[in-house]
């Protein structure tokens, strides 16, 4: 598929419906087969998994950006609802091109999902310390880092459905309050999507396949969709497209500019 086309083929991303199937898509790749993976055992004893997917130039405002979604693993195991994000900073070097650039950042311990949740923004290699993390479904032996007691993550970078290899340092993700509210009907705060039960999750908007491909890569399994799967999936592709649109056009031109607004810093 040419890089063109499979930006065509994916939806609007400046809401939360695209970027959940976004997220979705990305997570396609991990699983497929052809893919080297990410080890289970990070999955299994990460705190959170953001899933971002940048875009080049000039898409949503000037400069380089990426929305995305943060979820958190709660302590019974499940995954919470989806927060929506935006990435921009400088620094990224190879990361950016013409093509989209799909990233997998796993927020290894408290401290990293903790820094994002009380300040509404991390950024890495400050406040929390990135690292290109390891491949393979299955990992032996330990993966140390040092972070002298700061929050950590390990990022995972695909071009083209293949690992990249790309850093994230100099990186600010922040949260989008705005759209987390259009989605959730009612303004909520990264905490409270995250880690209480504060909102009601919408059905039938692709939530319940993150969560699902989340457990797959858990296992260390692999998973290519069945036809019935890409039939959903592309009637989810439409809806967020729908949301997309609604929302330029309750917004006017402002909705191109509320990732921007979002990450300024």
């Amino acid at each position: 598929m040419s890089e063109k086309k499979e930006q065509d083929d994916r939806p609007d991303r400046t809401t939360l419906p695209g970027m959940i199937w976004n997220a979705s898509h990305i997570l396609d790749q991990a699983l497929d087969p052809k893919c080297k993976g990410i080890p289970r055992q990070l999955l299994e004893g990460c705190k959170g998994v953001a899933i971002i997917s940048v875009v080049e130039a000039g898409f949503i405002f000037s400069g380089h950006a990426g929305t995305g979604v943060l979820l958190a693993r709660r302590q019974d195991g499940s995954w919470s609802p989806p927060s929506a994000l935006g990435l921009a900073g400088v620094g990224f070097g190879a990361l950016f091109g013409a093509a989209i650039k799909d990233v997998i950042i796993l927020l290894v311990d408290d401290e990293a999902i903790n820094s994002f949740t009380a300040m509404n923004t991390v950024k890495f290699g400050g406040e929390v310390g990135v690292a290109i993390g390891p491949v393979g479904r299955e990992m032996s032996g330990d993966y140390n880092i040092s972070g002298k007691g700061a929050g950590q993550a390990l990022s995972y970078t695909f071009s083209k459905g293949l690992f990249a290899g790309a850093g994230l340092e100099g990186a600010v993700l922040r949260g989008r309050a705005t759209e987390n509210e259009r989605f959730y009907g009612q303004p909520a705060t990264p905490q409270e999507i995250l880690f209480g039960n504060f909102v009601q999750t919408p059905e039938e908007k692709g939530i319940e396949e993150l969560h699902r491909k989340l457990e797959i890569m858990r296992r260390g399994e692999t998973c290519i969709p069945s036809e019935e799967e890409q039939k959903k999936k592309e009637q989810l592709r439409l809806d967020a497209d729908k949301a997309g649109n609604e929302a330029k056009a309750s917004q006017g031109t402002d909705v191109e500019h509320v990732v921007a607004s979002d990450l300024a810093t």
